[in-house]
């Protein structure tokens, strides 16, 4: 299955509704032939800072954890492809990086396919992933996940949401960021 083009969604889903959840959504490279290649990816806006073309100069990689020079700062680079299926550099397509805050308030960068979009989701669209589906498929940095209905009998989006500790209108706090 393909991913779906989100490129629809950039204005039309974005609103002023103060109970939806929003997030910034992203696709991973290089992901086609991975049993992860049906879902899409989603941040909370808040953990976010920015999204950039990933530089020229790409980081280093071990396990899916490098660095890279930029400006003045030294980012960790988290890419999340690594946990599904060894990426060889010369053939990374990341064409943007998503620079976030950890938990701890470190700001990282996420290398991602295509310009994020900023997309509000339906609390009531949002559930928890089972434990042991995401022991089995890799997904443990991924507790909750939405099914996003489109239009025009398009299958719905489903999108895993990092750093989410519960959905919108629960008590505690909404979101936990990457740690």
């Amino acid at each position: 299955m393909q991913t779906p083009s989100l490129l629809p969604k950039r204005l039309s889903s974005v609103s002023d509704d103060d109970d939806t959840l929003r997030t910034v959504v992203f696709s991973l490279a290089n992901m086609e032939n991975t049993s992860i290649s049906q879902y899409i990816f989603a941040l909370p806006v808040e953990a976010v800072d920015r999204a950039i073309v990933y530089p020229s100069e790409r980081a280093v990689l071990r396990d899916g954890i490098g660095m890279l020079n930029l400006g003045d700062r030294t980012l960790t680079i988290v890419d999340l492809r690594q946990k599904f299926t060894p990426i060889d550099p010369q053939q990374d397509s990341s064409k943007f990086l998503i620079l976030f805050h950890t938990q701890a308030g470190e700001l990282c960068g996420l290398p991602v396919k295509d310009a994020p979009v900023l997309l509000d989701i339906d609390p009531d669209t949002i559930r928890s992933i089972p434990l042991a589906y995401r022991e089995v498929n890799q997904l443990s940095f991924v507790s909750h996940m939405a099914i996003v209905p489109q239009e025009n009998g398009l299958e719905p989006l489903q999108i895993l949401i990092l750093g989410l500790d519960r959905p919108p209108g629960q008590s505690a706090s909404t979101t936990s960021h990457l740690n």
